[in-house]
C-alpha cells in the first residue's frame, strides 16, 4: 500500500470517526454536538421554507438567493445571527445601490463592469460591514449583470434575500439555542486540573524522582500548551457568553455567574502557568554557567542545595492539594478542607524560607535561585487564597 494511500484512508477514517462522535454527542445530551445538530436541522428547514416562498411570490430568476440568506442568518448564538443578518442587509444595500447607480447611467458594458466591480471591491476592503463586506461586490454582480442594475430586478433580490434572513431568524427564535455553560465549565475544570498536573510534576523533579532529562527540558513546551488551552478554554467561554445575549431561553442570572467564574479561573491558570514556567527554569538554572550564552541546563540537584529541593517539592505538593480543593471553576465543596491545605501550605512555605534564610549553601549563587522559586510558589499561593476569598468568603 502506497503512503499517500495510507494517509488518504486514515483522512477518511478520522473523518468517519468525527462524524460518529458528533451524532453520537448529539443524542446522548445537551452541549456542542447538540447544538450543532440543531442548527443543522435547522438551516435545512429555513432554506426550503425560504426557496419555497419565493418561488411562489417572486421569479423564478432570484429564488436562489432566500435559501442562501436563510443559511446565512443561522449562526451559531441569536446575537451573532442578528448582527450579521444586519451587516448582510447592509452590504446588499449598498451592492445594489453601486449596481442601480452604474446600470441607470452608463449601461451594461464589459468597461462599466470592471469599474462596478472595482467600486464593489474597494468599498468592502473599508471594512464597514464586518466579515459581511465581502458580499457587497458579490450582490453588486448578481444586481448588475443579471438585472442589468434595473430597480425592478433589484427590487426582487432585495425580496428574495429579505424572506432567507426573516426564515432563518424564525427559526433561530423558534428553537433557540440553550444557553447552557457545561461545555465552558468542563473545559475550564480540566484546564485547572492540567495547572494541579504541572505543580505536582515539578514538584517530583524537584524530588528527583524524574530521570527523562527531555522531560526535564520540556517545561516551556508544556507552559505553551497549558497557554494554548487557556486561550481556546476563553474561545468557547466567549461563544456561551455571547449566546447569552437576546436569547429568549437564557437563564440570565445563573449562566452570568458561572461565566464569570470560569473567566477568574482561565484568568488565575494563565498566572499560574507563568509562575510554574519562571519556577521550573529556576530549578535548572546553573549559576556557574550564567554567563554562557549555550550549554545545557542542569538538573535542580547541581544548582539548588540538597536540604532545600525535598521541603520546596513538599511546598509544591501542598499547592497543588489546595488548588484541588479549591476544585475551579465550580467552588470547593469543603471550604473548610481548603482553609486547611492553605495553612498548611503556608507552614510549609516559612518552614522552606527558614530554611533557605539560616541554612548553609552547597553552591555559589543558589540565593537567587532559592528566592526566585520561594517568591513564584507564594505568588501560586496567593492566587489560589484570593481566587478563594472572592469565591467563598467574600459572599459572608
Amino acid at each position: 500500500m502506497s503512503d499517500p494511500t495510507a494517509k488518504a484512508r486514515a483522512w477518511c477514517r478520522s473523518r468517519l470517526l468525527s462524524a460518529r462522535d458528533f451524532v453520537t454527542g448529539a443524542v446522548r445530551g445537551p452541549g456542542d454536538a447538540r447544538d450543532g445538530m440543531l442548527l443543522l436541522l435547522k438551516g435545512a428547514a429555513a432554506a426550503t421554507v425560504a426557496w419555497c416562498l419565493s418561488s411562489w411570490l417572486l421569479p423564478s430568476t432570484v429564488t436562489a438567493f432566500a435559501p442562501f440568506t436563510a443559511l446565512l442568518a443561522l449562526q451559531s448564538t441569536v446575537y451573532r445571527s442578528l448582527w450579521d443578518s444586519a451587516q448582510y442587509l447592509g452590504a446588499m444595500a449598498i451592492g445594489t445601490a453601486v449596481a442601480a447607480g452604474f446600470g441607470g447611467t452608463v449601461g451594461v458594458h464589459a468597461w462599466s463592469l470592471g469599474v462596478l466591480v472595482f467600486t464593489a471591491l474597494l468599498v468592502a476592503r473599508l471594512d464597514l460591514l464586518g466579515r459581511q463586506g465581502t458580499q457587497v461586490p458579490v450582490v453588486a454582480l448578481f444586481a448588475f449583470a443579471g438585472g442589468g442594475g434595473q430597480i425592478d430586478y433589484i427590487g426582487h433580490l432585495v425580496g428574495s434575500a429579505t424572506i432567507g434572513v426573516c426564515c432563518g431568524l424564525v427559526a433561530h427564535f423558534a428553537i433557540a439555542p440553550s444557553p447552557h455553560t457545561d461545555t465552558a465549565q468542563q473545559r475550564v475544570g480540566d484546564l485547572a486540573a492540567r495547572v494541579q498536573s504541572l505543580l505536582r510534576t515539578l514538584a517530583r523533579t524537584a524530588e528527583g524522582r524524574t530521570d527523562d532529562e527531555r522531560a526535564r527540558e520540556d517545561w516551556p513546551r508544556r507552559c505553551e500548551e497549558l497557554a494554548a488551552q487557556a486561550t481556546h478554554a476563553r474561545a468557547v467561554l466567549d461563544r456561551e457568553h455571547e449566546n447569552t445575549k437576546l436569547n429568549p431561553r437564557r437563564r440570565w442570572s445563573s449562566a452570568q455567574e458561572a461565566l464569570q467564574r470560569c473567566h477568574e479561573t482561565i484568568s488565575m491558570v494563565e498566572r499560574i502557568g507563568t509562575h510554574i514556567r519562571s519556577i521550573a527554569r529556576a530549578l535548572e538554572y546553573d549559576p556557574e554557567a550564567s554567563a554562557s550564552s549555550s550549554g545545557p541546563s542542569r538538573t535542580p540537584e547541581a544548582s539548588v542545595s540538597a536540604d532545600f529541593l525535598p521541603s520546596y517539592a513538599q511546598l509544591l505538593h501542598g499547592t497543588a492539594a489546595a488548588l484541588e480543593c479549591l476544585a475551579p471553576p465550580h467552588g470547593p465543596e469543603d471550604p473548610d478542607r481548603l482553609r486547611a491545605c492553605l495553612d498548611d501550605a503556608a507552614r510549609r512555605y516559612e518552614d522552606v524560607a527558614t530554611m533557605a534564610r539560616n541554612g548553609p549553601l552547597d553552591h555559589p549563587g543558589e540565593w537567587p535561585v532559592h528566592g526566585t522559586a520561594l517568591l513564584e510558589a507564594a505568588r501560586i499561593l496567593d492566587e489560589i487564597e484570593g481566587t478563594f476569598s472572592r469565591t467563598v468568603e467574600a459572599p459572608e
